[in-house]
Formats: structure tokens, C-alpha cells, sequence
């Protein structure tokens, strides 16, 4: 249960990512910054399984993780992998195209349905659907909602954001980040900054990439009432460093 945004922008791009979570689960961890194969990035942490749903790095390069609900016919492993291991194993690559062609070679046969997106400072944002059968991918080039996800109705929620998202006019950063704090139609389910009995947005995470900068700002609560942590930030790294993957 997550919704992605994104702006491109010039030698860069926004980004903005609500994780929706039942609130049972563990809190995450606050973002920090971690090297993984000589890459420094940035990412929170799942507080169950050590995974992460969103991770950046010092290439400029954003990987995010939905689950995929409501996928016909399909039967849990008996003993899943967490999804959100797949982002850790993919966090050192400097291209989206790097990332997705690893995902490709990856075993997933013990990891549940999910869609992995690849945002970086150039081109569209990419996106692969694994189904628990199958790895699909396509591209994705609007400005606005990228991606969202719910366990609840899912297509009926998706189509009411996808249409906020549509008329909310010309995207800009400060147009995303009320966007992500909304409860429009109404404070529910439906709403992007969303609000169940059982689960509700549990953090909000901004990545802004420029010509030189890397940077995160976390709210580790939802986006309506929390307070963001200090920001984080990388030197960004061209990706044609010659130890780039």
C-alpha cells in the first residue's frame, strides 16, 4: 500500500513516496546512509525484515517497491522472501537499465507479487510487475502519480488517485508534496495520505536529485501531522565513475 510521484526536472528529478502500512507492523527505521559494493546510498529500513521500500543513490539513481495485490490464481511460497530485500541487492547499480536487467537474472520464485520502480536523472522511470510468474516491464514518462498500490479495492483506489492526480492541474514540487499530505475525497482509504482502522500512511519520503546533489527528507509518521527528520544528502557521482557497476 504505497503511492510514487514524481517531477522531472532539469539534471534531476523529485520524487515523493507514501508507505501505507497496517499498523500492526513494526515501525521502520529512519533513513541513514549505507555502502553497499563501494556505492554509497540512502534508505530506510523495514523494521521486521530489514528490507527497505525505497532506496537512493550516490548515481542519482531511485529504486521503490509496491506490493502488487489482486494478482489472479496466485498461491504464497511457503516460506516468502521479503520483497524488500530485492531494493538492498539492487542498490549499488548507477542506471535504472542496470538494476532491472539485474532484477532479471535475480531468482524470484520465493518472493511475493510486487512492481519495482528505476527513477534517475534522464529518460523515463521504469518499472518491472512480478507477478510470482512472470517479470514485466515498461516505461512510465508523465510528470505526476507514477504508481499505487492498496489492499483495499485496490482498482477502485487506484483510479481515484490516478484522477487527483490528473486534475489536480501543472505538476510542481510544492503541488507533489500537498498531493502526498491529502485526504481528498475524503479521509479514507482513498486518499493518498491514507487512513484506515487497520493501516494508514506511516511515512513520507522526498528524494531530490540536482546537478551536483543527492538528498532525502524523511517524516516517519503520516505526512498530514508528522514532522520531517533532517535531511540527508550525497555528492552525486557520475555514473561513468570507472568503478560503476
Amino acid at each position: 500500500m504505497c503511492t510514487l510521484s514524481w517531477l522531472p526536472q532539469d539534471d534531476g528529478y523529485l520524487l515523493c513516496f507514501n508507505r501505507d502500512e497496517r499498523l500492526s507492523r513494526s515501525p521502520g527505521l529512519p533513513p541513514a546512509g549505507r555502502v553497499a559494493e563501494g556505492v554509497r546510498y540512502l534508505a530506510p529500513r523495514d523494521g521486521e525484515f530489514g528490507g527497505t521500500w525505497l532506496a537512493v543513490n550516490e548515481f542519482g539513481l531511485t529504486l521503490c517497491l509496491l506490493n502488487l495485490y489482486g494478482v489472479a490464481d496466485y498461491m504464497p511460497p511457503a516460506r516468502p522472501q521479503s520483497r524488500g530485500l530485492v531494493v538492498l541487492d539492487l542498490a549499488a547499480y548507477p542506471t535504472g537499465f542496470a538494476a532491472m536487467a539485474a532484477l532479471g537474472g535475480r531468482s524470484l520464485a520465493d518472493v511475493q507479487p510486487f512492481s519495482l520502480v528505476g527513477v534517475e536523472p534522464e529518460g523515463p522511470a521504469l518499472i518491472a510487475e512480478w507477478n510470482g510468474r512472470r517479470l514485466r516491464g515498461r516505461t512510465h514518462e508523465p510528470a505526476g502519480l507514477v504508481l499505487t498500490s492498496s489492499s483495499a479495492s485496490e482498482p477502485e483506489v487506484a483510479m481515484s488517485r490516478r484522477a487527483l492526480f490528473a486534475e489536480a492541474g501543472p505538476m510542481s514540487p510544492a503541488l507533489l508534496r500537498t498531493l502526498h499530505r491529502s485526504h481528498l475525497p475524503e479521509r479514507g482509504r482513498r486518499s493518498v495520505c491514507m487512513h484506515r482502522e487497520e493501516a494508514e500512511t506511516q511515512s513520507f519520503t522526498e528524494v531530490a536529485v540536482s546537478g551536483g546533489t543527492v538528498s532525502l527528507i524523511h517524516i516517519p509518521d503520516a505526512p498530514c501531522r508528522g514532522s520531517a527528520l533532517p535531511s540527508l544528502s550525497l555528492a552525486r557521482r557520475p555514473v561513468s565513475s570507472p568503478t560503476a557497476r
